[in-house]
């Protein structure tokens, strides 16, 4: 246990990150961090007024971790690049990647990273709006893909993961097979990824195939 007169901003926030990712964002209270510490809540309140603060913070931690791809790209690699740059970091702590949401634009990295993709988008011909709409739409994707990967199940502790895939596991196979041979037939494909470099990969690849394909259109009119 560290000395209390150690504690610091920095280290609260990698505590607080370290819960989150081992029991999930709803789990982290100030409480449980100073816990951690061996202080009271109060001495975390030194570094941050309240647990919104402290969320803020973690969410801070992981967006600065962000790659800003090279801006001489091409369109479509650098939409390529762009989101998986949020989605390695998503993955990396996966239960945060709503807070990767809220802190983006709080971020200089953040920033810089959407003000380039808007400019790309912008130079591809796509307007205001639908660049806006692009740039949602891939920080929305990229989350979508991280908290929703098959078999990761985010949403339950650790200890009851397996006991959740093996409930939709048995739902899906005990469907008739003559109505759903095809659910049957993908009920371990559909609750859980073989390959989950490939899952993501494929993810990032059919989102910038669309990105392409409305540029393209563009490009025609």
């Amino acid at each position: 246990m560290k000395p209390k007169n150690s504690l610091n901003p920095a280290l609260v926030v990698e505590r607080a990150l370290a819960i989150v990712d081992a029991e999930g964002l709803d789990a982290l209270t100030v409480r449980k961090v100073a816990d951690a510490f061996g202080v009271t809540p109060m001495a975390l309140y030194w570094h941050f007024a309240n647990k919104e603060a402290l969320l803020a913070a973690v969410g801070d931690a992981v967006v600065s971790s962000l790659r800003i791809p090279d801006e001489d790209l091409p369109l479509e690699d650098y939409l390529r690049e762009a989101m998986t740059s949020l989605v390695d970091v998503m993955r990396a702590h996966p239960s945060a990647s709503p807070l990767v949401a809220q802190q983006i634009m709080q971020a200089e990295v953040g920033r810089d990273l959407t003000e380039r993709f808007l400019d790309k988008l912008s130079i591809a011909g796509f307007d205001v709006e639908r660049s806006a709409a692009v740039a949602h739409y891939t920080l929305q994707i990229a989350m979508t893909l991280v908290s929703r990967e098959p078999g990761a199940e985010l949403a339950f502790k650790p200890e009851r993961r397996q006991e959740e895939l093996d409930r939709k596991r048995a739902m899906l196979t005990s469907l008739p097979e003559d109505r759903y041979p095809r659910l049957r037939a993908a009920a371990d494909a559909m609750i859980e990824c073989a390959n989950t470099d490939e899952y993501y990969s494929d993810g990032i690849a059919i989102f910038v195939a669309g990105v392409m394909a409305d540029a393209k259109a563009l490009a025609r009119a």
